[in-house]
């Protein structure tokens, strides 16, 4: 809430100070204008507060609480529209790689210049922001808007028929044809078309991150040639996200590691050391993919990563790609251990191998198809590991995860955690800790056993 402070000057004349701070946030800051009529500051503090404790249009700085006659909210030749002023933002941020700047003004271009780029910055409130979340909560996945799937053929749709109805099918290869009067004795039903779904509150989050909010906080800086802010505040500013909900993920604990490396390496036993690899270290897929024969240190045991092999923008063609970046996420080297065991299985596949050749490479030759190897290889594994008795749904990420919940169940400090994670922020280990594992409820049954122990002395325990 604006706030007025009754000043006098030497000389004996009085003035009115309003100051707030911007968006009414705690820790936001300070705004404020002087006045000369008392009467003036409290109409002026009023409209602040009608603003949602932001510099009301029409009141520049130095106004002193009185609007600005040649000021028109509609049209402000120096104002930029959001759209305008945004895809300038895009272009020059110069610490954003060419693919970061693509997605930024993809997602842009789908999900917010149709709803209020044609807006002045200056327009763009604590509303306007609400109301676009709300809009963006209703909206179909982009893949499901624009990418309708093509039709089922007769044999896909009597395949899926046959699963619902507990009808033995090949799981690959064609149909029998008894399968197929089968399904045409029944009438040919069609499959309930699937829910498109809308989007996350944790992908309108991502958009609003990376898109929106530093649009706003560049407008409140010089320009680049000096030029004066075009802001006072952001309506970024005390605007809140709808909280996305937090799901526990999907890890593998004791013998369902063993489980699902067996049904990996029965399907192929090379992307099981890929897979050994990933658990071991917890490096992430393409930081493995990326590894040269060079980067493996067998004698120091250890892996040095220097790269990742990433989907990335081919500025020649404007189209994406696998190819090389010459550093791991966050931009940071970084060196993992590895087993002595982990070591002499690496250093035997690097035989007969150049040292700029990659560690893990497909039949040609060349880097892993991250495509090829889920459809071809992870996901029979993921099959065949259920049909043993696996529970869960196993993405490659979840291997990570799973190497990072044993380092914390294996008491390894929260620092050290995150560096070998590659973790930029430390708040990103520390989610690790927001569900209690298997081995740590085990040790936090045995640290209240005495009270148990005691408990049972007083009413004694039915045996089991």
């Amino acid at each position: 809430m604006a706030r007025i402070i009754e000043r006098r000057a030497k000389n004996g004349t009085k003035s009115w100070l309003v100051k707030w701070r911007i968006g009414g946030g705690r820790n936001s800051k300070e705004d404020f204008e002087t006045c000369y009529d008392r009467q003036t500051a409290d109409d002026f503090a009023s409209l602040v507060t009608l603003s949602g404790e932001n510099r009301p249009h029409g009141y520049p700085k130095g106004c002193h609480g009185i609007e600005d006659p040649n000021y028109d909210p509609t049209h402000d030749p120096q104002m930029p529209a959001f759209e305008q002023y945004a895809r300038h933002n895009y272009a020059t941020r110069l610490g954003a790689s060419p693919t970061q700047r693509a997605t930024y003004l993809a997602e842009a271009e789908r999900h917010i210049f149709p709803r209020f780029g044609h807006l002045p910055l200056d327009q763009v409130t604590r509303r306007v922001l609400r109301e676009w979340v709300e809009w963006m909560l209703t909206k179909p996945p982009a893949s499901n808007q624009h990418q309708p799937r093509p039709p089922l053929s007769d044999e896909q749709t009597a395949r899926r028929w046959a699963h619902a109805n507990n009808i033995a099918v090949k799981k690959t290869g064609r149909l029998s044809p008894e399968v197929l009067r089968q399904w045409q004795a029944a009438g040919s039903p069609q499959p309930a078309p699937p829910d498109a779904g809308t989007l996350s509150a944790a992908t309108v989050a991502k958009v609003y991150r990376g898109a929106i909010k530093p649009v706003f906080q560049a407008a409140l800086h010089q320009g680049e040639d000096g030029e004066p802010p075009l802001l006072t505040s952001s309506p970024c500013t005390g605007f809140h996200l709808p909280t996305a909900p937090i799901t526990a993920r999907a890890v593998l604990y004791g013998p369902e590691v063993a489980l699902y490396l067996t049904a990996v390496h029965d399907i192929d036993h090379d992307t099981a050391l890929f897979i050994i690899t990933e658990m071991a270290t917890g490096l992430r897929w393409g930081e493995i993919a990326g590894l040269h024969v060079t980067h493996l240190d067998a004698a120091g045991r250890q892996l040095h990563i220097v790269q990742t092999y990433a989907y990335l923008l081919d500025e020649t063609t404007g189209r994406r790609r696998w190819q090389i970046k010459p550093y791991p996420k966050g931009k940071k080297q970084r060196i993992v251990p590895i087993s002595p065991d982990l070591a002499a299985l690496l250093t035997r596949r690097t035989e007969g191998c150049h040292a700029d050749q990659p560690l893990f490479r497909s039949r040609t030759g060349s880097y892993i198809d991250y495509n090829n190897q889920c459809n071809r290889i992870l996901k029979p594994a993921l099959s065949l590991a259920r049909e043993r008795g696996l529970a869960k749904h196993i993405t490659p990420h979840a291997l990570r995860h799973t190497m990072i919940t044993m380092l914390r169940d294996g008491g390894v400090a929260p620092g050290i955690m995150q560096l070998i994670a590659g973790h930029a922020s430390y708040a990103t280990t520390a989610t690790y800790s927001s569900h209690h594992t298997p081995a740590q409820r085990t040790l936090i049954l045995n640290a209240v056993q005495p009270v148990m122990t005691a408990a049972g002395a007083l009413f004694g325990f039915p045996k089991a």
